[in-house]
């Protein structure tokens, strides 16, 4: 279509503009509105016959004119499209993102500014939602791990070229899943924001409170020159940890553990984070409710017993390197076998011989000790089956007692080994029997049904221990050997107190880590009615323990 010689022929437009969906208006040399459809009327918020004539200054506040003026200037002197996205204050004093499109047309020596109007106001929102939700957790609002790593690379930076040193702290909530189990999911995300406000009120607005799933959180602490600092802020994160959540239904206690990794010029965002992830590691293997630092030799020891996990998983999936020992227990008075304890041993390829201490907690740690327990189990009571009339000791830990097929397995076993339930001696930690969780004391009450005896292992090491004595549903208390290798008054006291009271409640007593005839003599004198320790026999293999059963027949008390 040609141009006419008349602007007053642009109106001849109308009806075609009218029907685009897209503001569209055209300005004259003067910067003022000579033609417009209803979309851009409806946009402006006037009626078009009010609109004929306005400036930018009729529309939009003086700041935001002055900006739309000169750019239309710029068009007009180029005369090619000019695409710009850019902030407006709508009718309603809203402000919209906009995309605007101009160009220069020139009709009878005239120049006209075409311009049309795209509100990607909505797009806008929903893509900063997006970015939002991209780097930022929806339960709390903090930080996710995205831009976590983001932050801590951005650290890194800064610390490379002016020294600024930073700290990155993994905290893991303590007994989170029992708020979950006990309350309720609704009411462990309550405790999530609430513990996430708590962090957020503790470090400054230039660190960094992330949250990295579930009851996990990471906090990037900038420009701590102190280790004092550090650990000032640890201990304020593990008091506001304590402190009770309320939550519905009732009050909540969790506690915090804590690892630190301190900024590293060879470090990356990836490598400090897995430092922190170390010592949070470390302080939950510590008793939990505690801050740790990550060192080299701390990683060296995390190595080592993740080598080990693997090694072990190895060794049970193909039987080899694992070993039964067994240890005897001694009549105390008679001086004659009341039984053998199952202990285990590690013949592993690189380390040598390994004791339960040095890959049991490794077991504990990786859900090993399971699998492990059971095949313990089933070898004591093959090889004990062949002696009918001597009792066998086992250790159970609270992991597998926790168990739902535990006393089925365990009946399993005896039935297809011969042995019968009364033989075997099921010990377990004071700590494990304390446990709230409700399977274990139904575990616990099966097994003592079925006739199995349960034994009290390593007594007088909890903090229960005499108070708890009378409430314990057991067979026999073991007395710690720390007790016992120790003679001084408090020990020896100690040692007093629990035979004595056993002794009413009609409970039989061990000790274990006797060593010498001195040890032997006191703890004959106090009560206690079987001993165990060198002093008597150090753990034996298979064939040893053959040996020595067909021996104790006879008494051993010149030991």
């Amino acid at each position: 279509m040609k141009p006419t010689a008349n602007i007053s022929s642009i109106v001849d437009l109308q009806a075609i503009i009218d029907v685009m969906p897209t503001p569209v208006f055209v300005k004259n040399r003067a910067h003022r509105i000579v033609l417009l459809n209803a979309a851009a009327a409806e946009f402006f918020g006037h009626s078009p016959e009010v609109l004929l004539g306005f400036s930018d200054f009729d529309l939009f506040p003086a700041e935001e004119a002055e900006i739309f003026h000169a750019a239309d200037d710029r068009v007009f002197a180029a005369g090619e499209v000019n695409k710009n996205e850019e902030q407006v204050t709508d009718a309603s004093g809203t402000t919209r993102t906009v995309i605007t499109r101009k160009r220069r047309v020139r009709l009878d020596g005239e120049d006209y500014l075409v311009a049309i109007i795209s509100d990607v106001t909505a797009y806008r929102e929903a893509e900063a939602h997006s970015r939002y939700l991209a780097f930022h957790d929806t339960l709390t609002g903090l930080p996710n791990r995205a831009l976590f790593s983001e932050r801590i690379d951005q650290a890194l930076l800064r610390h490379d070229r002016s020294e600024i040193p930073f700290s990155v702290m993994y905290i893991d909530l303590d007994r989170f899943k029992e708020v979950n189990d006990t309350y309720g999911h609704q009411a462990g995300d309550a405790l999530i924001q609430e513990f996430a406000h708590r962090l957020a009120g503790i470090v400054r607005a230039s660190d960094t409170v992330c949250r990295l799933g579930g009851d996990e959180f990471a906090i990037l602490l900038m420009d701590h020159r102190k280790a004092s600092d550090i650990e000032r802020i640890c201990r304020r994160i593990l008091a506001a940890a304590a402190e009770p959540f309320t939550v519905e239904g009732g009050r909540a206690f969790v506690s915090a553990s804590i690892g630190i990794a301190d900024a590293d010029t060879a470090a990356s965002s990836v490598e400090m984070q897995r430092r922190a992830d170390v010592a949070l590691y470390q302080a939950k293997r510590e008793g939990r409710a505690r801050f740790c630092r990550f060192t080299n030799a701390l990683d060296k020891q995390i190595s080592h017993n993740r080598r080990l996990e693997a090694d072990l998983r190895q060794s049970l999936a193909t039987g080899t390197g694992l070993e039964v020992y067994y240890q005897p227990l001694v009549e105390a008075s008679e001086g004659t076998l009341a039984g053998m304890e199952a202990l285990i041993r590690w013949h592993h390829p690189e380390f040598g011989l390994l004791q339960p201490g040095d890959f049991v907690p490794v077991a504990e740690e990786s859900g090993l000790i399971v699998p492990m327990g059971h095949w313990v189990l089933e070898q004591a009571c093959t090889m004990m089956a062949r002696w009918p009339d001597v009792p066998l000791a086992v250790n159970f830990s609270p992991m597998q007692l926790r168990e739902d097929r535990l006393v089925s397995e365990i009946l399993k076993i005896l039935k297809k080994t011969g042995l019968i339930p009364a033989r075997l001696q099921l010990e377990v930690t004071e700590s494990a029997v304390l446990e709230t969780n409700p399977k274990v004391q139904t575990n616990l009450k099966a097994l003592r049904a079925a006739g199995i005896k349960i034994v009290l292992d390593d007594f007088g090491t909890g903090y229960s221990s005499l108070t708890h004595l009378q409430k314990f549903d057991v067979d026999k208390v073991k007395i710690d050997k720390s007790f016992v290798q120790d003679t001084g008054n408090d020990h020896f006291a100690i040692v007093h107190a629990i035979t004595g009271l056993a002794r009413v409640l009609g409970i039989p007593v061990t000790a274990e880590g006797v060593e010498t005839k001195a040890q032997r003599n006191m703890l004959q004198s106090i009560g206690c009615t079987e001993l165990q320790g060198f002093l008597y026999s150090q753990p034996m293999n298979a064939k040893d323990t053959e040996d020595y059963l067909v021996r104790a027949r006879k008494l051993i008390r010149a030991a």
